[in-house]
């Protein structure tokens, strides 16, 4: 026979589900005495509502927390100018989408530049593109995007010689005029996960593979 107190932790169990606290699948897990069990996304200890974003996209619309609502995002820091593993995770990201099409899950990737002097709309535009037609970039001034990539805990900054010194401009620090084109932007690697009631859950490290990564993201939809 079913015990009051198994049989009151399932009522309150079925509760938030309609209340939407939990997912289906952690009430199912949680039933069934089975963890969550994540390969490459790491989840935070508890989710964390966006804050206020002010970014825009390549086309100069704005892009604000509501445009996370709906679907999940992942959500990457980079510049156009990346040598080597803004590509790298660009295609990985782009493997992911072609991945997530057949599922009907909606899901968005965002890459949101941290040159913005650089990064043109128009360069923006063309570099996404050519990983695929649906990621989305983002630009903003300075503060907007350091604000963004603090509350995530994506870390950049930008290296630059000025008067014959290597000079450090921290993130949300417009570049000096006299630093020239010519500077390195260094920038964490980890892409972040958003779920579809715009709120940060955790991050993936670039080790996982596309289909690693599908499997985790597929538990937690």
């Amino acid at each position: 026979a079913m015990t009051s107190q198994r049989m009151g932790f399932m009522l309150v169990a079925v509760v938030c589900v309609l209340l939407g606290a939990v997912s289906a699948k952690h009430l199912f897990a949680a039933l069934s005495s089975k963890p969550l069990v994540l390969e490459s996304v790491q989840l935070l200890p508890e989710p964390k509502s966006l804050p206020s974003v002010m970014l825009r996209s390549v086309t100069g619309d704005a892009f604000a927390r509501e445009n996370f609502y709906g679907h999940w995002s992942l959500v990457f820091f980079g510049f156009t100018s990346c040598p080597d593993f803004c590509p790298m995770e660009l295609q990985k990201l782009s493997r992911l989408l072609k991945l997530s099409q057949p599922s009907g899950n909606r899901m968005q990737v965002v890459f949101v530049s941290v040159d913005p002097e650089r990064d043109s709309a128009e360069k923006l535009a063309q570099y996404v593109a050519f990983f695929h037609p649906q990621i989305i970039g983002l630009r903003g001034d300075n503060p907007a995007i350091a604000n963004f990539a603090r509350f995530l805990g994506a870390a950049y900054d930008r290296s630059a010689i000025i008067d014959n010194k290597v000079v450090t401009i921290p993130a949300g620090v417009a570049m000096p005029v006299n630093a020239g084109d010519q500077y390195l932007v260094n920038h964490s690697t980890r892409v972040f996960v958003i779920d579809s009631q715009g709120k940060y859950i955790g991050s993936i490290a670039n080790a996982g593979t596309p289909e690693l990564i599908w499997e985790d993201l597929q538990k937690l939809f």
